[in-house]
């Protein structure tokens, strides 16, 4: 069954139950470079998995960038996961599944329950996410077919929203990306100084367990970045890819990402005494 949930104005959550006796949750934050993307995207194969082992899953809105400043945007993702908690986690087990910028919230929100003595997650999957902006300071790799700003008319950059659902602001993602102005869409300090928005080392340290993946081919999050996570936070497992696209999650018919799924499936098993 599935149903959608309104936690705050903008923000709804959609929620798909499990077939089990015991509530478990799984909180899917999705990707998309904090501008664009859907709660909404979650490959089959994967929430098939999820499903399987008894988790029903949580993939909850979040405020996007331009519109809305990073800071802001966890803000609200900090105030809508509490309305959440109390109004459906409460004190079951749950984990928080990221999918690259989604991951960066994800470290975020985690960071936030830590320190509030909040429920905090038992687990967490890091699908090529990254806990810093350090990467945004390096010149945009050259690409084949650069965009002019007239590929964003029509996409408004002001009102506030939450959902892209037909991936239409993917063109604005991409424009950022090539012009090295991603910076400014986050409302990141002009100084470049942008510690406050990192999750520091001996912060990670005291995270719940981790399962990470990512490709060696990564042309978006360094893959130094994502393998470096998983000695950062204990108790974590990293799985590489070979030579796939940033987001591979999408290729589920790839052996490799099927692979990756499966270990996934297997981490989740041994880990249930979570």
């Amino acid at each position: 069954m599935k149903e959608t949930k309104q936690l705050l104005d903008d923000i709804t959550v959609t929620i798909e139950h499990a077939q089990s006796n015991t509530p478990k949750y799984i909180l899917y934050l999705h990707g998309g470079g904090l501008i664009y993307g859907s709660k909404n995207d979650l490959p089959h194969a994967l929430k098939n998995r999820f499903l399987d082992q008894g988790y029903t899953i949580l993939s909850l809105d979040y405020l996007l960038a331009p519109n809305t400043s990073v800071a802001e945007i966890i803000e609200t993702l900090n105030k809508s996961f509490s309305v959440l908690g109390k109004m459906i986690i409460q004190e079951q087990p749950f984990g928080i599944c990221g999918r690259s910028a989604g991951s960066y919230l994800m470290f975020h929100l985690t960071k936030h329950l830590g320190r509030n003595k909040e429920i905090t997650p038992n687990f967490l999957i890091n699908f090529y996410g990254y806990t810093d902006f350090e990467f945004l300071k390096k010149a945009p790799s050259p690409t084949e077919r650069t965009l002019t700003a007239e590929v964003l008319t029509g996409i408004d950059q002001e009102t506030p929203l939450a959902d892209d659902p037909l991936m239409t602001r993917a063109l604005l993602y991409h424009y950022g990306q090539q012009q090295g102005i991603l910076a400014d869409y986050y409302g990141l300090p002009k100084s470049q100084d942008w510690s406050n928005y990192a999750i520091r080392e001996e912060e990670l340290a005291d995270f719940p367990p981790c399962f990470s993946t990512a490709s060696t081919t990564d042309q978006e999050v360094p893959f130094a970045s994502s393998k470096r996570l998983s000695k950062q936070i204990p108790d974590s497992r990293f799985k590489p890819v070979y030579d796939l696209e940033h987001d591979f999650l999408k290729q589920t018919s790839e052996p490799q990402v099927q692979t990756v799924l499966k270990e996934l499936s297997d981490w989740l098993s041994a880990k249930e005494s979570f």
